[in-house]
């Protein structure tokens, strides 16, 4: 494992640290997904799927943009 975890002024993982939050999902966060439902942005997979298929963009953390897309190409769609 890695340097103790320690951050930048900007909150970013100083050079040669381990992000201790490098999953993206950090244990102080709110889930990515509550059931089917994309939490803070009332859309189900199957509506952030649909949206993206149609150009949207809808309001995304790049967590749930990756659980969205993996959704639409594993069939969910």
């Amino acid at each position: 494992m890695g340097s103790p975890s320690r951050t930048e002024p900007d909150g970013a993982p100083a050079p040669g640290t381990v992000d201790p939050c490098a999953s993206g999902v950090c244990g102080t966060e709110v889930p990515p997904l509550v059931g089917s439902v994309l939490t803070g942005t009332g859309l189900t997979l199957a509506q952030a799927a649909a949206a993206l298929e149609r150009g949207e963009s809808p309001a995304l953390t790049d967590v749930q943009h990756r659980i969205v897309e993996r959704y639409a190409l594993e069939g969910g769609v």
